[in-house]
């Protein structure tokens, strides 16, 4: 039986603030940090908002079971919005919980 903690989101970032002071660009940026996932292996992440997906993707796990997974949404989302996270350690099939961000925007853009 493994004694290993479970896999956990440590960070959780969501922000207007990357690209959007080029016309047509305008995108809000998302990031998840994680840890305690199977070293080496690979985690699955899943981004939500308003009742609906707004962004998944796989990561690479380091050795140490850190990862890191980002992915940009477009439109931009509304300023000062929530958006969630789970996680999921594809090796050992265990979930994170839940974790939150608000939308984080520049003073320049709202």
């Amino acid at each position: 039986m493994s004694t290993r903690p479970s896999p956990r989101i440590v960070d959780v970032d969501a922000g207007n603030d990357a690209g959007n002071d080029t016309p047509g660009k305008h995108a809000t940026s998302l990031g998840v940090d994680g840890e305690n996932f199977t070293p080496g292996g690979k985690a699955h992440f899943v981004f939500t908002g308003k009742g609906k997906t707004l962004a998944q993707g796989t990561a690479d796990v380091d050795q140490k079971g850190f990862v890191s997974w980002a992915a940009t949404v477009k439109p931009a989302l509304g300023c000062g919005g929530s958006v969630g996270v789970v996680g999921k350690d594809l090796s050992s099939g265990k979930e994170t919980g839940d974790a939150f961000a608000t939308i984080f925007c520049p003073e320049n853009s709202r």
